[in-house]
């Protein structure tokens, strides 16, 4: 079709096509598109365009809104005039929205996709109501005859599709409307030129039943204002834009809003990022090993309390914020999970990895984390860390914006606070926030949070903060990370009044050895450590030797221990280990100590690790449900014991459903160029059907569009996620990710991550499907 966005794609290079695919990652979503045609429909699906959409800055937005304004297609010479732009800063937004597939130039025209042009934000694009082509077909013929008449427009005929076409006509013709409205009344006059500035009568003074009559009875008979049955009047948007006259433009902001910024020199930034690097690290550390030593609670309506946040700050010596930001940092990573109503380190956790590494995994999962730990919501106050009701998918779009408008600095200069960078972040993402008053607590939460992480020092992005924002490719995120950590002190003063002192940020391994076998005294420009009897004997429990302890200090030191630390050591070490505790999972008990000794005997237990505690007593080391599923593997018919002797009781277990499905997501690695490079000379239409299941789809959802209905007969062949837009029984819609979907026609069967069960879908009330990363 000429000028659809298909034939617009089709006569694309394939390095245009390849940066088009780079802007949109919807598209590269499996499975793959197959045609232009495919691709087509994929880029102007409403889930996708949105969210490409909300990428946009400012400038971008304003152009597309005027876009829509004007139709969603109109010659670009009358953009530039509403607009106002400078050619430069015209060409640059208008390259900008065709590299994302949101608008593209075909037959004279700019084309906007089809999910913009009835505009989703506020009440319409610059403020206007829908166009006459939208509001005058809903007319009757006798209404139609009426506006031509009042128009002083000569119809071609006198059936309703010729009324229609001149009433369109006379109402596209800007000049002619402002001479109509020149001869009115003056009352009607005023009134109808205050619309159109408003763009929409206020209130429901356009209301008026029981055969009152209307003072906009003039603009409707000359179709000035159109009202649809009963409802209030609405004036056609091409008479506001006519009514605001020809110097009438647009808002329109090509250029960033400049940033309040204080001197940051290149010394003291790297010094304080450095300095918080280490520090960030350290007492991530701490509060991984606080919640191993005592896991915090869980509150019953979710999340860490405050009397435990408090607990674990007071443990691990950082503030109440810090703490936060590193549960939220550690959970995200998988480093903690809740496991019997408490916060503990993950059982799959393992070794930890090197420092930098651990630091330049915590950078990467805060830039993506989709939560705000450090929100000070002025309704609600701040949520409990980890409470699942705290989600914010845009999160990571806020922490970028922040990191832009802070790489748009000039060198040596750093912002003099959050509250500075509200006008520029909400600029580069002006739709986050629909009322820029509330943005300055969130921007605030990512400004902590950033300096917490060393990502920001003295109002200025650090090496990691400019990887981060994409500004410095010449240098890897770890690369940024080592050099921090390089650049902390790795020397301590040991004294001995039993004090160690680092006089500088301690490098994260100084800062672990010391924090193990030493306590934390003071924290600043030089840190203290003190050691005690307690303290030593933590690392002893911990698995280090007394030798380890002192060879590990000495060569921290550079010199050998002072007598009274030695001392300490030695004598700790000599008393570490005099009274033992064992641990017990469960007592094996039998009143024949001969059949007791056959089984501490037996070869096939001897993964219960059993050991003899009286003639009729046996500790074993795995608890009990284990303990009897292994005595009975080997042929003895052993009873569990309750509460006070009480025969335990068993009951079989229904089988456990899976949470996710076993099948992982594909995972082929695929680039823009690889597919531009595939798709470059396929037609412009969607594909045929390419096995029985696409064919069966085409059948059951003949609703939706092609590549929606390949994307969801790749679930059901992958049984990978994906996203629906679904109207239940009730006739309420939702939007679900589902997965390990199986088909039962005409019924989908599915695990529901909404619901965290299975469930089914009827295929006929699918609305539409995405790929389950759009849907935030």
């Amino acid at each position: 079709m000429t000028g659809s966005l298909s034939t617009w794609l089709a006569g694309l290079s394939r390095e245009e096509l390849a940066g088009l695919l780079s802007e949109r990652s919807d598209a590269l979503a499996d499975p793959e598109p197959l045609t232009l045609g495919e691709l087509a429909e994929r880029l102007s699906g409403p889930r996708g365009a949105l969210v490409a959409f909300a990428a946009c800055e400012l400038p971008l937005v304003q152009f597309a809104e005027v876009l829509a304004a004007l139709g969603g297609a109109a010659a670009r010479a009358d953009v530039e005039a509403l607009l106002g732009a400078e050619p430069d800063d015209f060409e640059r937004v208008l390259d900008a929205l065709v590299r994302r597939g949101l608008v593209w130039p075909a037959d004279g025209l700019l084309h906007l996709v089809e999910p913009l042009r009835e505009w989703p934000i506020g009440d319409g694009p610059l403020g206007l109501g829908p166009s006459a082509a939208v509001l005058l077909p809903h007319l009757r013929a006798e209404d139609l005859r009426r506006i031509v008449r009042g128009l002083g427009v000569e119809p071609r005929g006198k059936r309703k599709a010729e009324l229609l076409d001149a009433a369109l006509a006379g109402l596209g013709d800007a000049e002619r409307v402002r001479r109509v409205v020149a001869a009115a009344p003056q009352r009607e006059r005023s009134r109808i030129e205050k619309i159109a500035r408003a763009g929409r009568i206020d209130g429901d003074q356009g209301i008026y039943l029981f055969g009152r009559e209307s003072p906009y009875t003039w603009a409707l008979a000359r179709g000035l204002l159109v009202q649809l049955d009963w409802l209030q009047p609405l004036m056609p948007a091409e008479v506001a834009l006519a009514l605001r006259g020809p110097s009438y433009q647009a808002p329109f902001t090509p250029a960033a809003p400049s940033v309040g910024t204080a001197a940051a020199s290149e010394g003291a930034v790297t010094a304080e990022f450095a300095a918080a690097s280490a520090r960030a690290l350290e007492q991530m550390e701490a509060v991984l090993r606080s919640c191993a030593a005592e896991p915090p609670a869980r509150l019953k309506s979710g999340g860490v309390g405050v009397r435990e946040l408090r607990r674990t700050a007071k443990r691990t010596g950082g503030s109440e914020d810090a703490v936060r930001l590193w549960l939220e940092l550690a959970a995200a990573e998988g480093l903690l999970d809740w496991r019997d109503g408490a916060l503990a380190p993950a059982a799959e956790a393992g070794d930890p990895p090197p420092s930098a590494a651990r630091l330049a995994s915590m950078l990467r999962t805060w830039a993506q984390m989709p939560r705000l730990p450090l929100l000070d919501d002025p309704e609600t106050g701040r949520s409990a860390p980890l409470d699942t009701r705290a989600h914010d998918p845009a999160a990571p779009r806020l922490r970028a914006a922040v990191l832009e408008s802070l790489a748009a600095l000039p060198g040596g200069r750093g912002a003099t606070g959050p509250g500075q960078l509200v006008a520029a972040v909400t600029w580069r993402s002006p739709l986050l926030f629909e009322d820029a008053e509330v943005a300055p607590p969130y921007i605030a939460a990512v400004w902590h949070e950033a300096e917490l992480l060393g990502v920001i020092a003295h109002g200025a992005l650090t090496p990691t903060g400019r990887v981060l924002a994409g500004v410095d490719a010449a240098v890897t995120l770890d690369e940024a990370v080592a050099d921090a950590l390089e650049a902390t002190c790795g020397r301590v003063l040991l004294q001995s009044d039993l004090t160690a002192v680092v006089p500088g940020p301690p490098a994260p391994w100084l800062a672990g050895l010391l924090d193990l076998v030493a306590d934390r005294e003071s924290r600043g420009t030089a840190s203290v450590w003190r050691f005690s009897l307690p303290s030593v004997r933590r690392a002893l429990d911990e698995g280090r030797t007394a030798d380890g302890i002192r060879s590990d200090l000495e060569a921290a030191a550079g010199t050998g221990l002072p007598q009274p630390l030695a001392y300490l050591i030695d004598d700790v070490a000599r008393r570490h280990g005099e009274v033992t505790v064992t641990a017990l999972a469960c007592a094996i008990r039998c009143s024949r100590p001969a059949l007791l000794a056959e089984i501490l005997a037996h070869r096939g237990l001897r993964r219960l690790k059993l050991r003899e505690l009286a003639p009729t007593v046996l500790a074993s080391a795995e608890p009990v449900d284990q303990t009897l599923a292994a005595l009975r593997a080997a042929g003895y018919v052993p009873a569990g014991a309750g509460d006070g002797d009480a025969p335990l009781i068993e009951r079989a277990r229904p089988p456990r459903r899976e949470k996710r499905p076993g099948k992982a997501e594909a995972t082929r690695p695929r680039t823009p160029i690889d597919l531009a490079a595939r798709l470059h000379g396929t037609p412009p239409d969607p594909p045929a059907e390419a096995d029985d299941v696409d064919a069966h789809m085409a059948e059951l959802a003949s609703h939706l569009p092609v590549s929606e209905r390949r994307m969801l007969a790749h679930a059901l062949r992958t049984g990978v996620a994906v996203g629906i837009e679904y109207v239940n029984g009730e006739g309420n819609p939702t939007t679900r990710v589902i997965e390990k979907a199986r088909l039962d026609a005409p019924f989908l069967t599915a695990w529901c991550r909404l619901r965290d069960a299975e469930r089914v879908f009827h295929i006929g009330r699918v609305q539409a499907v995405t790929p389950a990363a759009l849907m935030i």
